[in-house]
């Protein structure tokens, strides 16, 4: 099971690293949950940080160097790790540049589709393969990670077969639960869901306002 702070702290290493590029060499909690727009509390960040060892000095605030490192090293952004995406429409397209500009250490590697119009173009040096081959090209390229941007109906059976072809885990976008045994981690992410949140919310605001008008 994933550890829910884990979002948090990568949030943390991303603005810590912003903090440094800006030429900042120590920060308080406070500080830290600044650049992070306040979404986290400087209460929460203490608490979050405080499980990682004694880093922070009171009254002081945290060396963001080490820190970064730190957290680096706990979110293993210290490996390379090598990732095949299977699905490279619209979807697929924004993962593969999105994944890239956030973070060195993800690298795209290997490319899959089935649509005719799409197998044989070239993204940032990388040909995208017919998925017939994602078995043979995964194994060969070392890919860590699956990413699955496919149609529902087409998931389940590639999550299958990257499992099977070496994948140990997979971010799963098509909008439906995937079911693999273990060791192989799946997380599946819902983007129609977590925009329901956001129309729940506004339906109930919009509710109290008209209540109380």
């Amino acid at each position: 099971m994933i550890d829910p702070a884990i979002p948090r702290l990568y949030a943390y290493h991303r603005a810590l690293r912003e903090a440094a590029a800006a030429g900042e060499s120590t920060i308080t909690s406070q500080g830290l949950a600044a650049r992070l727009g306040h979404t986290i509390s400087s209460t929460q960040i203490r608490k979050d940080l405080s499980s990682l060892g004694p880093l922070g000095r009171r009254g002081q605030g945290y060396a963001i160097n080490p820190l970064v490192e730190q957290l680096a090293w706990v979110l293993g952004l210290e490996h390379e790790w090598r990732i095949a995406i299977a699905g490279f429409g619209y979807l697929g397209h924004a993962l593969a540049t999105f994944i890239t500009s956030r973070e060195s250490r993800f690298r795209i590697v290997a490319i899959f589709d089935r649509s005719p119009t799409v197998v044989g173009q070239a993204w940032q040096g990388i040909t995208v393969a017919d998925i017939t081959r994602m078995e043979h090209d995964i194994a060969s390229a070392g890919c860590n990670i699956g990413v699955i941007a496919a149609p529902a109906s087409a998931a389940q059976a590639i999550a299958q077969r990257m499992a099977a072809a070496g994948i140990r885990a997979i971010l799963n976008f098509a909008p439906t639960a995937l079911h693999l045994r273990a060791p192989v981690l799946v997380r599946n992410v819902d983007l129609a869901g977590e925009l329901s949140m956001l129309t729940h919310w506004l339906t109930a605001a919009d509710a109290a306002s008209e209540a109380r008008a």
